[in-house]
């Protein structure tokens, strides 16, 4: 709306007349307010930015019709022509089109405006906005087959949204609440008595804002925001509880009824120095669920899992570092983790339940050979012929992290020839098999063995066999352990 033709402003280039019919051009798309009833395209643009097709057509009022049908009112006025057909507008209410947003493209039965430089009034555009984020909340649609689009304006500076709300400020209705970037609109809840800054109950969708958790001053400590359904989406949002002084968690997906199909894209979590408050992301009885691009930095926890049906989670491209615990896996099965970046941290899998897929964890650790301090080895005796019984070489329960086995080193009883395989189901399946000669009574660094990532308290066992029937030979591990 801020370009320019030849000098001037393209709302200096339209029509300003009016028509006491209500058909002219300048009815339907000029730069004027209509004095028989409602406003034409580039009036009411100019107020919303076209942001959405309902608060357009609902003004477009052009309401004569034409016999020859030849009017620009007869082509997209709001009006139902009598000769034959619809308008434009009059056409797009009637097949549902009106409530997609035309800036995010999502079905949403309404938008809402929230502004510190509006007059609070309706939130129905930038001049009248809401000047709380809690005054949008409270004029949404509760219906649950409606969705509210709340847009956030810019509030930076010392300035910052605050919900000043006892206890969890709970909205039931379902929302799309978005700002600009995440740094440009930060929200608290500074009441004394407050106990989280936000909980959603419906469907709702969090996208660039900044959720402060308090602390500083005589703001209280409080938790973030609470979401008790499904579906939910967190995109490119910020929780910082940079000042806390007690244990809160930012972002708490609360599945008292089961919660599935999430997503958290892009966030930043970021707690205080001592590491010893703030809990990024708690997911209680949550499934299926993914987790993408986020980061987690000087929490006491950047990830929990609790809850017995928080199964099937994908944790994918995410950086924590300088966290006491990274990943405390209290509950759930068959949680997916890739491309993790675990960096300075207390530790970084604390896990209770085992059964989990690694890959391409990226961590600072030294490696060991296991058994530890061990110059003798495990014996591991070959058949005759063949190969020899299966042989523990890792306890179960020995290692509790996650591990890989990242080569070995043998010690064979005679100068020949020998087969070597190693397994992590007690012989049924192997993953590495090799062949290898040394001079015996000399231990020999002697290949890799898999960059597959075992689960934490995994028993892992091999054979041998032996040219010569029931000759030995001695191993140790080299292990790497998250």
């Amino acid at each position: 709306m801020g370009q320019s033709i030849n000098g001037k402003s393209i709302l200096e280039t339209v029509p300003t007349t009016d028509s006491a019919a209500n058909q002219n051009v300048a009815d339907v798309t000029g730069n004027k307010n209509d004095t028989t009833g409602g406003t034409s395209l580039v009036s009411i643009s100019n107020q919303i930015g076209i942001t959405c097709l309902e608060a357009v057509s609902s003004h477009l009022v052009p309401l004569a019709d034409d016999p020859d049908n030849v009017r620009m009112s007869d082509v997209i006025g709001n009006k139902t022509d009598t000769i034959a057909g619809d308008s434009l507008v009059s056409l797009v209410k009637g097949v549902g089109c009106v409530p997609v947003d035309l800036y995010t493209g999502k079905n949403v039965t309404a938008t809402l405006f929230v502004s510190p430089n509006g007059d609070n009034s309706d939130g129905l555009s930038w001049a009248t906005a809401f000047t709380t984020i809690q005054g949008a909340l409270a004029a949404a649609s509760t219906d649950v087959n409606e969705c509210t689009r709340i847009v956030i304006g810019i509030n930076t500076g010392a300035n910052h949204y605050d919900i000043d709300i006892t206890g969890d400020p709970t909205y039931t209705g379902n929302y799309v609440i978005e700002g600009t970037h995440r740094t440009w609109q930060k929200i608290m809840n500074t009441h004394a008595s407050a106990t989280s800054i936000l909980k959603f109950t419906g469907y709702v969708e969090l996208k660039d804002l900044n959720f402060n958790l308090g602390g500083s001053g005589t703001d209280p400590d409080v938790n973030g925001v609470i979401i008790t359904k499904g579906a939910f989406r967190v995109d490119c949002c910020q929780f910082t509880g940079e000042n806390l002084g007690s244990a809160k968690t930012a972002l708490h997906l609360d599945g008292a009824t089961l919660l599935k199909h999430g997503k958290v894209i892009g966030c930043t979590f970021r707690g205080e120095v001592t590491k010893s408050h703030m809990t990024g992301i708690l997911i209680d009885n949550t499934c299926c669920s993914k987790f993408r691009d986020c980061d987690w930095h000087e929490c006491l926890t950047a990830v929990q899992i609790v809850g017995a049906d928080s199964d099937i989670n994908y944790f994918d491209c995410l950086d924590i570092g300088d966290c006491t615990t990274g990943f405390d896996i209290d509950a759930g099965n068959e949680h997916h983790f890739d491309d993790i970046n675990l960096h300075d941290n207390g530790t970084n899998f604390d896990c209770v339940t085992t059964d989990h897929n690694f890959n391409n964890i990226n961590v600072e650790i030294n490696t060991y050979l296991s058994p530890i301090n061990n110059i003798v080895g495990i014996e591991i005796t070959g058949g005759s012929p063949g190969y020899g019984s299966d042989t523990e070489i890792v306890a179960l329960n020995a290692i509790g992290n996650p591990f890989k086995v990242i080569g070995y080193y043998l010690e064979p009883e005679a100068d020949e020839n020998t087969l070597i395989r190693l397994s992590a189901d007690a012989g049924t399946s192997h993953f590495t098999e090799a062949i290898f000669a040394a001079k015996k009574g000399k231990a020999t660094g002697s290949g890799i063995a898999t960059d597959f990532i075992f689960n934490a308290n995994t028993r892992i066992s091999g054979s041998v066999y032996p040219k010569t029937n029931g000759k030995y030979v001695r191993i140790w591990l080299e292990i790497q352990e998250f």
